[in-house]
């Protein structure tokens, strides 16, 4: 016979894709709607004329275009988790699409929601502390600052390449926005994808500085930054723009010789604070595989589960100030 416990289990995931299958029909008939919308639209446009379409009165949002803010695309969930996350939404929208995820707000809260009932009930169940399981469900918040982390680093990594083709195009000839467009098609993503972002915009009636003010938000660095601040400066006083943008590719390769000498230099300490992280846990488990009977109950008791969470709670407080002291901005 199996456990309760098994039974709840296979229940639960049971319900669950149940409901992640009602979900998925919904959003692909709404996708399919949405689609031919947009067909339409493309004919009227093609009619009508471009700048017949085009609305400036319209225009809304920070980014200055029509863009598909919607939470989900069903419109009862839309609505429900609107009024639910509320100015958080926003905020959650720009951190999906800076790490490069390509879901909407609606999906994530349901990832969410399911890895935070999936933690509660192993966390449940092997060390009895319920409550704590829900913490797990602060692993896709994490992820999504990994994957931004990542996603921003690569941006930087292609940036002086990047800034060498373009200054190469302006002193060939060509403008910015045709130089935006040649770097666009020629590099992979992130940076590629960024700077199309601004060719499309650019295209569809945003000006220069607007563009690069949206980039500079998405990507939030000191040399995107530095590089949008240049190039608006520059469109409105005049100047060299090509030899601008090589200056500021030299000055992001310096940045990264100074970071990899206090990466090196730094090496030893950060590695020190992992292993002082994993210690505890690797002992635990070692404890608990020879001699069970001692350390398995410690777990379940009430002293022993406010230790753990002491314990776990200066860990963690540990590892911010040694990631702090660690990690200097150059």
């Amino acid at each position: 016979m199996f456990s309760p416990i098994i039974i709840a289990a296979v229940t639960f995931l049971a319900v669950v894709l149940l409901c992640i299958s009602i979900f998925v029909i919904l959003q692909t008939k709404q996708n399919t709607k949405d689609q031919s919308e947009r067909v339409e639209q493309v004919v009227n446009i093609q009619s009508q004329g471009y700048s017949e379409v085009i609305d400036k009165s319209k225009i809304t949002d920070g980014s200055g275009l029509r863009r598909d803010t919607r939470i989900s695309s069903i419109p009862w969930l839309d609505n429900l988790l609107s009024k639910f996350l509320k100015e958080r939404s926003k905020s959650l929208m720009l951190l999906i699409e800076q790490s490069g995820l390509k879901i909407r707000v609606s999906e994530f809260v349901l990832f969410t929601l399911l890895i935070s009932f999936l933690g509660c009930m192993l966390v449940s169940s092997f060390f009895h502390i319920p409550l704590v399981g829900f913490l797990v469900g602060i692993v896709p918040f994490l992820l999504l600052n990994i994957l931004k982390s990542k996603r921003i680093e690569k941006f930087i990594e292609q940036m002086p390449q990047a800034l060498d083709m373009l200054s190469g195009d302006l002193r060939a000839g060509l403008d910015i926005q045709a130089g935006l467009k040649h770097l666009s098609e020629e590099f992979p993503a992130p940076i590629g994808e960024e700077f199309g972002k601004v060719v499309v915009e650019i295209n569809l009636g945003l000006t220069l500085m607007e563009a690069l003010n949206n980039l500079s938000a998405r990507i939030n660095t000191t040399e995107i930054q530095i590089l949008c601040t240049g190039i608006i400066i520059n469109r409105e006083l005049g100047g060299n723009l090509s030899e601008l943008i090589g200056s500021v590719g030299d000055t992001i390769r310096e940045r990264f010789r100074l970071k990899g000498m206090i990466k090196a230099l730094t090496a030893e300490n950060q590695m020190s604070g992992y292993l002082l992280i994993a210690l505890p846990f690797a002992l635990y488990f070692i404890l608990n595989m020879l001699a069970p009977d001692t350390y398995g109950s410690f777990s379940s008791d009430p002293i022993g589960q406010k230790i753990i969470a002491s314990c776990l709670t200066s860990m963690v407080i540990g590892y911010l100030i040694m990631n702090k002291v660690t990690k200097l901005e150059v």
